[in-house]
């Protein structure tokens, strides 16, 4: 017989969520991604390759890799939350949490 909380979901997707939502707010330097410069280089071969690579997937990511984070989180903390409250509309037999 499981012996858990029924409502350890429930407060487990609500701190996900405030989780992900501090997260987002919070902007440490470490993280930040710097800014290009905008000079012409002349590298060639394997350094250009790379230096190519680097800003192609600097493009994609947030300014702010915490961005990423938090968002995921707070999509993590949503999705137990409607699972959860799916669950409780569901057969009792039914219920996976």
């Amino acid at each position: 017989m499981d012996q858990s909380p029924k409502s350890s979901p429930v407060l487990a997707g609500i701190a996900l969520l405030g989780a992900g939502l501090l997260i987002r707010q919070w902007h440490p330097d470490a993280l930040r991604l710097p800014e290009p410069e905008n000079k012409k280089r002349l590298d060639r071969g394997l350094p250009r390759a790379a230096r190519k690579s680097r800003d192609g997937l600097a493009m994609i990511l947030p300014s702010n890799l915490t961005g990423s984070i938090g968002r995921s989180l707070m999509v993590m903390g949503a999705g137990l939350l409607t699972l959860r409250a799916l669950d409780f509309l569901a057969d009792d037999n039914e219920r996976l949490y």
